[in-house]
């Protein structure tokens, strides 16, 4: 073996395995597409090929096999990354070329004991050619699609590899050389192969830095969208809060339109006051027949206001006499766990430490699930607004919803309370009769109160006020428990 193959083996070695080394940072990077076996493979199996070319003379000759399967494989394996990067299924491929990369090194193996150089070296840069040129055509398929720097540079330097290759094919097939293995060549040959190996060198070097730029876009890719994504998530948020608190706020007019035993308060809290004030406009309209025109023009104004109230009053009563609100069976702690987070988003946003129940509560109740939960939310409105301005506050504010299952009557009930820590109801409220609206702000009008009073007796329950002994309200729903659906 000359000085100068020495050097060659070793220089393209140590090269070789640089760039596999080079390649480890792309293990803890790409963890989705594992490119970086392919990319740490190819250099690799690059300078194993140098390394048992460089030690097969002075150790045995059959490393010769291993060394060449090693070259082989390490230029399949550009086409075989790129076609990765394409997203192109190959894994039937894989197997096709395992077996004829076996078949090779069996031929190959048989042609070192028993054939000659030249046909040795036709088997293995014919293989070197072929692949080259696969590689080739992958890449210009890429390049077509990705339009990189990088991809440019292997496309060309793949060409010239295969140039060169086959250039060397030519040579060793038409000169008269008698050459018996690799480490006789003239040295014009050595050079041949030098320039192949310098053209093979920069394949993963150029496939190293597509890896990286590659990396670097699908990273920027990933921050970008996870920035959308915590905007939207933001928006979602907002979108969420919102929704809650309109539920809260509409939880207080939606139960009046799907009542239907509101007719009874209804009527006897306007129908009667409407009545009088009618009989008064038109005393008035007689009692002033000698004023001016313009005032009688206004009072018959008033008369007929007052009868277009009344007219929809009466509507109203028949609209809600012909609702018969289904009753059905289902778990109240499962049903307040649902409404808890708008509860809580809603206490929240006043600063009102909100407190629920146990979410492991099983406690069937025969009602009307969705007036249930419009009597729930207005009575936890009912006590966020009691407990006023976050800003004149002497304490911190809070409200608890509790579930308690007790004996009532000698029966099974459980018992629902709304308790705060405000100024607690005024004395009136707690002595008064219920036929007639009480509020517990002095800008309401307690119909949300003398509603849920009038749902629960439908039920078969009830509703009580009373204060607590620490301080603040309690709202105490009582409902029948009910046996669970399916049971006997």
């Amino acid at each position: 073996m000359t000085y100068y193959n020495e050097i060659f083996f070793v220089l393209f070695g140590f090269i070789f395995l640089i760039l596999a080394i080079s390649s480890a940072p792309f293990y803890r990077k790409d963890a989705i597409e594992r490119q970086s076996l392919l990319l740490a493979g190819i250099p690799l199996a690059g300078a194993v090929s140098y390394f048992l070319f460089l030690i097969a003379p002075v150790t045995s000759l059959g490393w010769l096999t291993i060394a060449n399967m090693c070259l082989i494989a390490s230029t399949l394996g550009g086409a075989l990354l790129v076609r990765k990067w394409r997203d192109v299924e190959s894994q039937k491929l894989w197997a096709v070329l395992a077996v004829l990369w076996v078949i090779t090194g069996i031929v190959f193996e048989y042609l070192r004991v028993s054939g000659t150089f030249e046909q040795r070296v036709v088997l293995v840069v014919s293989w070197i050619v072929v692949s080259g040129a696969w590689t080739c055509v992958e890449t210009y398929r890429l390049y077509k699609t990705k339009k990189s720097f990088f991809i440019l540079g292997l496309m060309v330097f793949t060409a010239a590899w295969v140039v060169v290759n086959f250039l060397r094919l030519l040579s060793v097939v038409m000169s008269d050389w008698e050459i018996f293995d690799l480490y006789q060549e003239p040295l014009t040959l050595v050079l041949f192969r030098f320039m192949s190996a310098a053209l093979h060198l920069f394949c993963p070097i150029f496939m190293l830095a597509y890896s990286s730029e590659r990396l670097n876009a699908q990273s920027l890719a990933f921050q970008k969208e996870s920035q959308n994504t915590q905007l939207v998530n933001a928006e979602l948020t907002q979108l969420v809060r919102e929704r809650d608190h309109m539920l809260m706020l509409n939880s207080r007019f939606s139960t009046l339109s799907s009542l239907a035993m509101f007719n009874s308060a209804i009527v006897h809290e306007l129908s009667q006051p409407l009545t009088a004030l009618t009989l008064t406009l038109h005393d008035m309209h007689y009692l002033a027949k000698d004023v001016d025109s313009s005032f009688q023009g206004a009072l018959d104004e008033s008369v007929n206001l007052v009868q277009k109230i009344g007219q929809m009053i009466h509507s109203l009563r028949r609209l809600m006499l012909d609702q018969k609100p289904e009753l059905q069976t289902f778990d109240l702690g499962a049903c307040i766990q649902e409404i808890l987070p708008i509860l809580n988003n809603e206490s929240r946003s006043r600063t009102i430490e909100f407190t629920g129940p146990e979410p492991d509560q099983v406690l069937h109740v025969l009602a009307h699930k969705v007036l249930l939960e419009r009597i729930l939310f207005n009575l936890v409105a009912n006590a966020i607004d009691a407990l006023g301005n976050p800003s004149a506050r002497s304490h911190t504010p809070r409200i608890e919803l509790l579930l308690h299952p007790l004996m009532r009557d000698n029966r099974p009930h459980v018992r629902v309370c709304v308790n705060d820590n405000g100024p607690g109801f005024a004395d009136h409220l707690l002595t008064e009769a219920w036929m007639h609206f009480q509020s517990t702000k002095a800008t309401g009008m307690g119909v949300g109160l003398i509603l849920g009073r009038h749902i629960l007796n439908t039920w078969q329950g009830e509703l009580l006020l009373e204060n607590l002994p620490s301080g603040g309200a309690s709202v105490q729903l009582w409902l029948p428990l009910a046996e669970a659906p399916g049971c006997c």
